[in-house]
């Protein structure tokens, strides 16, 4: 079975001491995985302590504020977001994490239309940010996952055929895609086509299971089942996490349809359950 997974962004809507208790009570609910949301880049030493003790698998999910952006025409922005990306890789080898995923590739919420020549500058300088990342990453044994982004958030990344395009260009084996159901189903032609071309590649390194509506795992108007079997039929073996959202959260909803967040983690853990049971 997959390491079946959640975020701290769940229960709190940053990283910080709202956080301690968290891995073990994670763990006790019966999730085997843990991403935590890089809102600082930095961990204390007690929750640090707490996760690496609760044994859980680590995955790290970059958030790249304002300022901070490698495919920034700006060298400051680009220089701030390879500086904590960096510290991020710092921070994952300390809590035994192998990967680092999100928007590597841009940040702040930029989104605009370029000409030709400034879109595929803007690319290059992308790739190459990414390529000097990968190989400090690769020195802590760890992997990249880019993750494409809706129109809203982004105009740099928003399929996951240019997330394996950017993830080939630089020529890096430990650079592969995030594929979050939540982003695809905004912006895919076919979500389940998508799926499948991308995890064919083999660079399916993480997967976010997340309903339409930000909710658990086997809720909304996700095939859900059929999702689940392209993950099995084409040997996917990485983390599967929920990517759900606490009020206050990044993406986290104005209206509460979700209940209390362990009912919500439950609900999406029971459906992960079921379903690899049922085809075991």
């Amino acid at each position: 079975m997959n390491p079946i997974g959640i975020t701290f962004w769940n229960w709190v809507p940053a990283l910080g001491d709202g956080c301690l208790g968290l891995p073990e009570h994670i763990k006790a609910m019966g999730f085997t995985s843990l991403e935590v949301p890089m809102t600082s880049p930095q961990v204390s030493d007690a929750l640090a302590g707490e996760i690496v003790a609760s044994g859980l698998e680590v995955s790290l999910c970059a958030s790249l504020g304002k300022g901070m952006d490698l495919s920034s025409f700006a060298p400051a922005e680009r220089a701030a977001a390879l500086e904590y990306l960096t510290e991020c890789l710092v921070t994952g080898e300390k809590l035994g994490a192998k990967l680092l995923c999100g928007p590597l590739y841009t940040g702040g919420g930029k989104r605009h239309r370029l000409s030709d020549e400034d879109k595929k500058r803007e690319w290059d300088l992308a790739v190459e940010g990414l390529t000097t990342l990968a190989r400090r990453a690769a020195d802590r044994g760890m992997r990249l996952a880019l993750e494409p982004l809706h129109r809203y958030r982004t105009s740099v990344v928003n399929t996951a055929a240019q997330a394996l395009r950017l993830a080939e260009d630089t020529g890096e084996e430990n650079v592969g895609v995030l594929f979050d159901t939540y982003h695809a189903a905004l912006e895919e032609r076919d979500l389940l086509l998508a799926l499948e071309q991308t995890l064919r590649s083999g660079r399916v390194y993480h997967f976010h299971a997340c309903a339409t509506n930000r909710g658990a795992p086997g809720q909304g108007i996700m095939p859900w089942d059929r999702v689940m079997d392209l993950l099995r039929r084409y040997g996917y073996a990485g983390f599967i996490t929920m990517e759900t959202f606490a009020p206050g959260g990044l993406d986290s909803s104005f209206v509460h349809v979700h209940g209390e967040p362990d009912e919500l983690a439950r609900q999406g853990l029971e459906y992960l359950l079921n379903y690899f049971h049922s085809h075991e």
